[in-house]
């Protein structure tokens, strides 16, 4: 699970970064957490292996917020990461959760109905 892992800990690390460079290595981070999650995904098991202590969700949570054509992945990688107790309480702990617009995904009928009901389970 080391792809999702390392994934996590570069998404922690460059979500308190300029504009710049946010905007540099968002995309490229996002792709890394697509391919880990895709090995969850097959394996939901191998979730419990990603430690809930990387920071990761300030990432997340900004990209949400402000870049919108991102939205989509980010909610479903937040689902996801959701399924796990640990991260859940790790979410549960963050500020400005509403960042995550989770209220879109309601409207968005790409998203995938649990998708939004294990976020909405979580920020309520």
């Amino acid at each position: 699970m080391a792809k999702l892992a390392d994934a996590l800990k570069e998404a922690a690390a460059l979500a308190a970064a300029d504009e710049a460079n946010f905007a540099a290595g968002c995309s490229g981070i996002l792709t890394k957490l697509k391919r880990g999650l895709a090995e969850v995904k097959k394996a939901p098991a191998l979730l419990e292996e990603v430690p809930s202590d990387i920071d990761a969700w300030p990432f997340l949570l900004r990209v949400s917020s402000e870049k919108a054509s991102f939205a989509k992945q980010v909610w479903e990688t937040s689902s996801i990461l959701l399924m796990s107790p640990a991260w859940a309480a790790s979410f549960s702990e963050q500020e400005e959760k509403s960042r995550l617009g989770i209220h879109k995904a309601r409207h968005d009928l790409r998203v995938p109905q649990d998708s939004v009901c294990a976020c909405l389970a979580v920020e309520l």
